[in-house]
């Protein structure tokens, strides 16, 4: 997708609590499952710490969740801690709601730039504006907090490089389909491009300038295939007047005329292409017996 945004990553530290003596049965507490986490973080062991702190969230539900989605961050599980930086939003504690909402922000970021495939751009568009929506959350508790606001605005400028690469995808997915006479699939992808670059100006980003450039391309195609299927479809009608008044000759060069316009029209309309072979083959055989019946006439006369 052709990415180049940086995010700056606010690194909170995970939340400790104050432990106190424990017993022999200890090791089987989430308290000290939450010590052990909490050590194995600390010296960069966050797969390890991911499994000792999975153990403290039934217990303490916002920390545990909290501490649990920062060690899943480090360890590049992106979904999961997204998942547990939104159950830590479950606290009256603002200051860990703040981290939490940062935080899932990050996640949400991480996975959309890990997102690369073509078939992924929606995906991550979706996940830009949720991490939009994170970091917008973020600023209402702490209206000054400065990462916040940089990462607020690098997700808004992802989601309008993700919107517009989507729309760039389509029509070029047309362009490649049209030149292989594939005009039906071709014509959907215009529509779906057309669509798409009129969604970014209409909700996303009114004066967007690439995307005004490519509207007018768009509607040129759609126009020139709509003009090839009524071409199509008058050059028939004509043929059938052409028959009905005993001009078969005329009607059989309009008939097998073949352009490329044609061809889209085809593609677009198998019926038309069904009823043009059709009076092909009949007006066909009607120049076959007048043949037969009279080899020097001339039918174009």
């Amino acid at each position: 997708m052709n990415l180049h945004f940086r995010f700056s990553l606010h690194s909170f530290t995970i939340v400790g609590l104050i432990l106190v003596a424990c017993t022999a049965h200890a090791e089987d507490t989430p308290r000290s499952s939450m010590r052990k986490g909490l050590k194995e973080y600390q010296a960069g062991n966050f797969t390890n710490a991911v499994q000792h702190l999975e153990k403290t969230v039934l217990e303490f539900p916002a920390i545990g969740h909290y501490n649990l989605g920062n060690a899943q961050y480090r360890a590049g599980e992106y979904e999961l801690a997204a998942d547990a930086f939104n159950e830590a939003l479950r606290t009256s504690d603002l200051e860990l709601q703040f981290k939490a909402y940062f935080n899932r922000g990050d996640a949400l970021l991480a996975r959309t730039t890990a997102l690369t495939k073509t078939e992924e751009i929606s995906l991550a568009i979706e996940l830009a504006f949720q991490a939009m929506d994170m970091f917008e959350k973020a600023i209402l508790l702490q209206p000054d907090h400065l990462e916040a606001k940089q990462n607020f605005e690098r997700a808004q400028a992802l989601r309008v490089q993700l919107e517009y690469n989507l729309g760039r995808w389509y029509f070029d997915q047309a362009e490649e389909l049209l030149p292989q006479f594939k005009a039906k699939d071709a014509q959907k992808n215009y529509q779906r491009a057309k669509k798409q670059f009129e969604h970014i100006l209409e909700n996303v980003d009114p004066g967007h300038p690439e995307s005004k450039q490519y509207v007018p391309k768009v509607n040129e195609r759609l126009e020139m295939l709509q003009l090839a299927v009524e071409a199509a479809e008058i050059d028939l009608n004509m043929a059938l007047q052409y028959i009905s008044d005993y001009q078969y000759m005329l009607a059989a060069q309009r008939l097998t005329t073949e352009t490329d316009e044609r061809k889209y029209a085809f593609d677009i309309k198998p019926d038309l292409k069904k009823k043009y072979e059709e009076t092909i083959q009949k007006n066909q055989e009607v120049l076959k017996i007048i043949e037969d019946l009279f080899p020097s006439t001339n039918m174009a006369k």
